[in-house]
């Protein structure tokens, strides 16, 4: 800091100096991302709507810059003159970046998950570092602002840094708060904008990271209001969706299972490269020999979001997760715990941390008994990436445990190859170059072999009972389209001559897995949200969700609503495989889809916040309550 000094400096002055610059950096950084996160024509409305967050973020740094000045001003008489807004600027700079990376990974904001940063705060480094040019810009646009200097004060009145630090006050909490009256603002006023890709460039990325640090894990059991349609009708609708079915009864069908997570497998990146060569050809060929789809609907962009739509077979709360907070420690009827309680031996690996985001304790939570991170596997044949081991390490040190392992078994496998863009050294990239594009395609395609090894080996051991495999992405991620096309996930189960090859016969939804896995093995899931995808009757029910929107998928056509305001609605073509058509206008049927969806995430909701999820499908199915979790029986 230099030393340069001075008397008592004029608070309010220093405050509102230090505000027009901190929101000069902010507007900057708006303007710089413009071409990333703002798509064509919704610029001035993205800019006028998000100046309420860009505002709060600098009068919030702003203030409390002052209020750390403010005891100093008063404890010594000199002071130095410049260097103050630096902290301030390299909290706003460093969160900008975070939630810009985070927005290239995933399609949305920081939010909850800043507070589970520390956890990862390692590979985060490591990820930064690789993209020095932005840290080197950061450094020297910080040297400029701390040659800023406070504002001196020309009078050395008694009370004058009292009442001017309450002036500031005064002035700070009604620009963080967005207005004197009134419910404080939050990140979900962007999505009043009625549109996802509106609502995630008005929000300032600073802004969202920093409230949902300070939510802490709380900002998880946000409720989503939902409050547009009476509860009398979205019961009646709810039933409709959900025909009157006799579960099956019998014993269960004694079979292994194998559920791998793909991390950020997006459908986008698979299709062939412009010279014919397949990205992923090893999954290809085993689709070709399975059950399989490549517009398999996702229920959420995290890994933990992912796993409660395919285990427990139920809707997240929108833009959030359940694991880590109070919704977590209700009683779900999920597959893992229905198998263990049945006699399957269960385990969950993963590539990176074990307890990453509290992945690892999510899974016990679920019925996993055993799970296993990085830090358990010792034999290495590759360097690790940011975040953990690559896949060829982690499914050797997975086959090795399940040697050990007894039947029937349920295992759980959390990728790590396409966690990142590189590939290590030793390994022949598919694309020569250093781009994005390659590098996501780089990792695809070795995490493709390394799948497709995994695969041989189990086929190649001698087994007590035969294995259901499934190959599913957990979430999308890097994607930069419509929020469809970042909800596509590919998908696939591989049972030869138990389960008919083939793709699926209509859109299925993450939620759907873990019901066909139960049909298959005689043990069905009567509080599962989704239906079997070998049921031919089965209903069609797949949402997704994203800043607000919710998207409904119907045959031919999808609707995308604001969960604030469904009148407020677009329509697209849609015909599996080929990606989403152009916008169309929204007829009746769209308009009666709106209403199914509101309904369907109105109830689930509800039963997801009381802690009576069990409940749900029970209800609309006409189901009484479960004899036994552990036989399989009829309930």
């Amino acid at each position: 800091m230099p030393t340069t000094r001075c008397h008592r400096p004029q608070l309010f002055l220093t405050w509102l100096r230090f505000l027009v610059v901190l929101t000069l950096v902010t507007w900057g950084l708006r303007l710089i991302s413009a071409m990333v996160l703002t798509p064509s024509g919704l610029w001035p409305t993205a800019w006028w709507w998000g100046l309420r967050f860009d505002l709060a973020i600098s009068a919030l740094l702003a203030g409390l810059t002052i209020l750390a000045l403010w005891p100093a001003s008063r404890l010594f008489q000199r002071l130095p003159r410049r260097g103050w807004l630096v902290p301030a600027a390299a909290i706003l700079l460093f969160a900008q970046l975070g939630d810009w990376l985070y927005w290239r990974e995933t399609g949305r904001h920081v939010g909850y998950e800043a507070a589970e940063l520390v956890n990862s705060a390692g590979s985060l480094g490591g990820m930064l570092f690789a993209r020095w040019p932005y840290l080197a810009g950061i450094l020297a646009l910080l040297v400029l602002i701390g040659r800023i200097p406070v504002a001196s004060a020309r009078r050395q009145l008694r009370l004058a840094p009292e009442l001017a630090m309450l002036a500031v006050i005064v002035a700070t909490v009604p620009i963080v708060r967005g207005g004197v009256n009134g419910v404080p603002q939050s990140p979900d006023d962007a999505q009043r904008l009625g549109e996802a890709d509106a609502a995630t460039a008005a929000l300032n990325g600073a802004y969202a990271a920093l409230h949902g640090l300070q939510r802490g894990h709380k900002y998880a059991l946000e409720r989503t209001t939902l409050g547009w349609m009476s509860d009398t009708e979205a019961k009646a609708r709810v039933d409709r969706l959900y025909p009157d079915r006799r579960l099956t009864t019998g014993a269960p069908r004694e079979m292994n299972v194998a559920v791998v997570l793909l991390e950020s497998w997006a459908s986008v990146f698979m299709e062939p490269l412009d010279d014919g060569r397949a990205v992923t050809p090893r999954f290809d060929a085993l689709a070709e020999q399975s059950l399989h789809s490549h517009d398999l609907i996702a229920g959420g962009r995290r890994t933990t979001e992912g796993m409660f739509s395919l285990f427990c077979s139920y809707q997240n709360p929108p833009g959030q997760t359940i694991a880590q907070t109070d919704l977590a420690r209700y009683d779900y009827d999920c597959l893992p715990s229905r198998l263990a309680h049945a006699g399957w031996q269960t385990a969950f690996f993963q590539g990176s941390h074990e307890n990453t985001s509290g992945t690892g304790a999510f899974a016990q939570s679920l019925g996993f008994r055993d799970s296993f991170g990085k830090e358990d596997i010792e034999r290495h044949t590759l360097p690790e990436n940011y975040w953990g081991v690559y896949d060829r390490d982690l499914y050797r040190f997975a086959l090795d445990r399940m040697s050990d392992m007894q039947e029937p078994m349920l295992i759980g496998i959390n990728t790590n190859t396409t966690h990142d863009t590189q590939v290590p050294p030793g390994i022949t990239p598919l694309i020569d170059s250093d781009s994005r594009a390659a590098g996501i395609r780089n990792t695809l395609h070795m995490a493709d072999e390394s799948v497709g090894n995994f695969v041989d080996a189990i086929e190649s051991r001698d087994w007590q009972h035969p294995w259901l495999i499934v190959l599913v992405a957990d979430h999308t991620s890097r994607v930069e389209g419509t929020i469809l096309e970042r909800s596509r996930l590919p998908f696939l189960l591989y049972a030869p001559g138990i389960v008919k090859p083939g793709r699926l016969p209509r859109t299925g939804h993450q939620r759907d897995v873990s019901p066909t896995l139960a049909d298959i093995m005689n043990m069905p899931l009567p509080a599962a949200m989704g239906h079997s995808l070998l049921d031919p009757d089965a209903p069609q029910l797949a949402e997704y969700h994203q800043a607000g929107t919710l998207g409904w998928v119907m045959g031919d056509q999808v609707v995308e609503f604001s969960l604030l305001d469904p009148t407020q609605r677009r329509c697209f073509a849609w015909q599996p495989p080929a990606s989403p058509g152009a916008e169309q206008p929204c007829d009746e049927r769209a308009a009666q889809g709106v209403r199914n969806a509101y309904a369907l995430t109105q109830q689930a909701q509800r039963h997801l916040f009381d802690g009576t999820t069990s409940a749900f499908a029970r209800e609309a199915r006409h189901q009484d309550a479960p004899s036994s979790l552990a036989s399989g029986a009829e309930p």
